[in-house]
């Protein structure tokens, strides 16, 4: 089984007999005659994936021994040993961390043995599940909010890595321009992480999410009595990220009067809270994210200038999805798989009749959009409702004629509305999106292989009986195979 255990028992004759009995199961025994020579080994080197440890021992004791234990490595699985049951005692060691609490093995049927190796199992998928959660974890840490290699993967966001990249190590502001939903948080933590400050705070802030009074107190914060329902003082999100980052999201929406307190922190580095004469000193490295035009406000006057021009340092255009496409496949697996375990459903894979209708779809909410899309497919297991809320958002196409035969009525992605206004008529919208996806994904198989129909079969992961059948359902019409 290739799993290291310690042994720790002063019994001389026991410990041998249990190193015998466990070695013969394949694993790898270190024998220990007290708790203190264990530890001295804790100290010295790895620690062992399981401590099978006895209750009773002269000195240092059991439940002494698990206590050092589990300060010394508190992610090492540890079973109790002991000859009899005492409640007080199995109670002080779960307390205390252990895994399990077995009695010795020696019984001639064998039960006692049988408890131990289940007891040793159940401690090793603990062991394993706790490191595959440090794990992850830690990749969490390096990449934060889901940042993963599929993001940003395509070639029209490289030279923006390359200024992230650039840019991260120093403290000049930066501004993120760029549609709803493109991802300028990913981006604006991807800096942070890459800075000197990535051990200190991220703070994001939505400049749109709050009045004008109420997003002051929350920037700068406030006295006791500094407004109505300020009962007590409090500080501010700069305060928060003091030493760390803030990205202020949506600073278009930061009423004028605002951002000249604002220009007054860049500037000096203090806030004066609300109801206070007494300036607080901030170091804090600031982003700013809009997807409004900020230079055409500047020019009417509803964006400080000097403002603008602190803010804009460093500016960087995040393009949208529909620009990126190479990175949709890529994005639409990563959400599935990552939503199949949230919320424990079955893996999916997106057929080639989905794939065909993202890649044709103009993503007007971007990744977020994309994201909440496959959220959708994961808890309803279903591709049709997808096709058929992609078909419901785009306008309705005119009929086209597909390889020289007009299309069938059931792929017109969006039914007449016969019934005075009542609704429609979901399964029946659902059938047409997934017929219409299917034909452009046979469509485009077949123009991709000159018509070959056992080829396009293939990469349909199609029978090709069945292949023919989707044809006529779909009204393609028939040419001869292509040697």
């Amino acid at each position: 089984m290739n799993a290291r255990l310690a042994i720790v028992d002063d019994d001389p004759a026991f410990t041998e007999y249990l190193q015998t009995l466990l070695a013969a199961r394949g694993y790898t025994v270190d024998a220990y005659h007290s708790g203190p020579s264990l530890l001295e080994a804790l100290r010295a080197g790895p620690a062992p994936q399981v401590v099978l440890l006895d209750v009773l021992m002269p000195g240092l004791d059991g439940l002494q021994t698990l206590r050092a234990i589990r300060e010394a490595r508190p992610d090492t699985q540890v079973i109790m040993l002991s000859g009899r049951r005492t409640p007080a005692t199995i109670v002080e060691a779960v307390r205390l961390g252990a895994a399990d609490y077995v009695l010795k093995p020696g019984d001639p049927d064998g039960i006692g043995e049988a408890a131990l190796e289940s007891a040793i199992r159940n401690a090793l998928e603990r062991e394993a599940l706790s490191a595959e959660v440090a794990r992850l974890s830690a990749r969490l840490e390096e990449e934060p909010d889901g940042a993963q290699t599929c993001w940003a993967s395509g070639a029209s966001m490289q030279p923006i890595l390359a200024m992230v990249e650039r840019v991260a190590s120093s403290d000049v502001t930066v501004l993120l321009h760029g549609e709803s939903g493109v991802g300028k948080e990913v981006l604006a933590r991807e800096l942070h992480r890459r800075s000197p400050r990535r051990n200190r705070p991220f703070i994001k802030v939505n400049c749109a999410a709050l009045p004008t009074e109420l997003l002051e107190s929350e920037l700068f914060g406030h006295e006791k009595g500094a407004f109505t329902g300020a009962g007590t003082s409090r500080i501010g999100k700069f305060e928060v990220a003091d030493q760390g980052t803030i990205m202020l999201d949506e600073i278009a929406e930061m009423p004028v009067a605002l951002q000249a307190k604002l220009l007054h922190v860049l500037q000096d580095h203090q806030l004066t809270r609300l109801g206070s004469n007494r300036p607080v000193d901030v170091n804090v490295r600031v982003i700013a994210a809009t997807n409004r035009d900020l230079e055409a406000m500047r020019r009417d006057g509803t964006f400080r200038e000097d403002l603008y021009y602190r803010l804009q340092v460093i500016e960087i255009h995040v393009p949208p999805l529909r620009e990126r496409r190479e990175e949709i496949t890529l994005l639409a697996e990563f959400f599935l798989t990552k939503y199949a375990g949230v919320y424990r459903r079955p893996a999916m894979r997106p057929s080639p009749a989905l794939l065909e209708a993202i890649l044709a779809y103009r993503w007007p909410g971007n990744v977020r959009e994309l994201e909440n899309m496959m959220k959708r497919l994961v808890v309803l297991q279903d591709e049709a409702f997808v096709l058929a809320e992609i078909a419901r958002a785009r306008p309705e196409p005119a009929a086209r004629p597909v390889n020289g035969r007009a299309a069938p009525a059931a792929s017109r992605l969006v039914p007449p509305d016969d019934d005075g206004g009542l609704g429609v008529d979901l399964p029946s919208l659902a059938r047409a999106a997934a017929l219409e996806a299917e034909r452009a994904a046979i469509d485009h198989a077949l123009t991709r292989f000159h018509w070959n129909r056992r080829k396009a079969a293939q990469y349909l992961h199609v029978s090709y009986k069945t292949l023919l059948n989707k044809m006529k359902e779909c009204g393609i019409s028939e040419q001869a195979d292509t040697p």
